[in-house]
């Protein structure tokens, strides 16, 4: 399985990691089996809460050692389970923003953005972190303390100050969790067009389609510890949308043998994607809900 990639790309691809994380012992033992692929722009990892996300991110920045695997970013190799090479954390020019902002409570937004700078560059006349403060709409912040922003004004210190270090690679896990919709909405507008800017590629983690569809260039989707599948967001995340059937039984369930029956709906409701019930508009709409084993395998998963 691997991204979606421009044959036309003269560059290293921005990602490309296969890799394996195990943590936790006996009980609470997880195993996450992970593969991705970037070439440039926006990769979003999707899936439900502990589907292997947010250890797939920690893995990329060095904050996780897998037990076997490849990790390369812009073609450079960050790890290699047979060559038992792993290059630190600080070492990989990977900008990372959690779930949560993490700003330092003591620190002026102006000293939190330029915290990871080398000492000799964290005055605060540095000029490009003036310049990052304007570009993120920060500038009039610049001497306030976290407790004072709104949590969409703290999560943009967050990410200029993941952006200062100039990385190679930006990380951001959910950060966009703990604020309103109206909020969110402007955010994603905000990174997606710095990012833009600063032809920096970045890998994003969510369970929340319309972040997928706003963000994302490419998607990988992750269930149950492993990534399963990898394309273009809108045309996957079609894909296993639910139908639900919804209305007034009529009567109880009839008997049509070979251990099949059927039940009669009034006022019945059909809720599905856009795209296959607009194919019924003229020729009359047959839905067909196939059951399958519980472990039967996805056909779309197995590539």
């Amino acid at each position: 399985m691997s991204g979606v990639k421009d044959v036309n790309a003269v560059h290293p691809p921005a990602v490309e990691a296969r890799f394996t994380v195990e943590v936790g012992v006996n009980g609470s033992h997880f195993k996450l089996e992970s593969e991705l692929a970037l070439e440039r722009g926006v990769l979003v990892l999707f899936g439900p809460s502990g589907a292997g996300k947010s250890l797939t991110l920690q893995a990329l920045a060095g904050l996780v050692r897998p037990s076997r695997g490849t990790i390369r970013v812009h073609g450079q190799l960050l790890f290699d389970g047979e060559r038992r090479l792993d290059v630190p954390a600080h070492k990989r020019a990977i900008g990372y923003v959690p779930q949560h902002h993490s700003l330092f409570p003591f620190c002026d937004v102006a000293e939190n953005v330029a915290f990871g700078l080398p000492r000799a560059q964290r005055r605060r006349d540095n000029p490009e972190v003036r310049a990052l403060l304007d570009e993120l709409g920060l500038a009039h912040l610049a001497s306030s303390r976290p407790a004072s922003l709104s949590g969409g004004e703290r999560q943009r210190v967050a990410l200029a100050r993941a952006l200062a270090v100039r990385p190679r690679l930006l990380l951001l896990d959910e950060p966009f969790a703990s604020i309103d919709q109206d909020g969110r909405v402007q955010l994603r507008k905000i990174l997606r067009e710095t990012l833009a800017r600063r032809d920096t590629p970045a890998v994003f983690v969510t369970h929340d389609p319309a972040e997928a569809l706003a963000l994302g260039d490419s998607l990988v989707r992750f269930e149950r510890g492993r990534s399963t599948v990898a394309g273009e967001p809108a045309s996957l995340l079609r894909r296993g949308q639910p139908v639900i059937v919804s209305g007034e039984l009529s009567g109880p369930p009839r008997p049509l043998g070979e251990g099949r029956a059927e039940v009669t709906l009034r006022d019945a409701t059909v809720d599905a994607p856009a795209e296959l019930l607009e194919q019924g508009e003229t020729s009359g709409l047959r839905l067909e809900l196939r059951t399958r084993p519980r472990d039967a395998k996805d056909p779309e998963k197995a590539s």
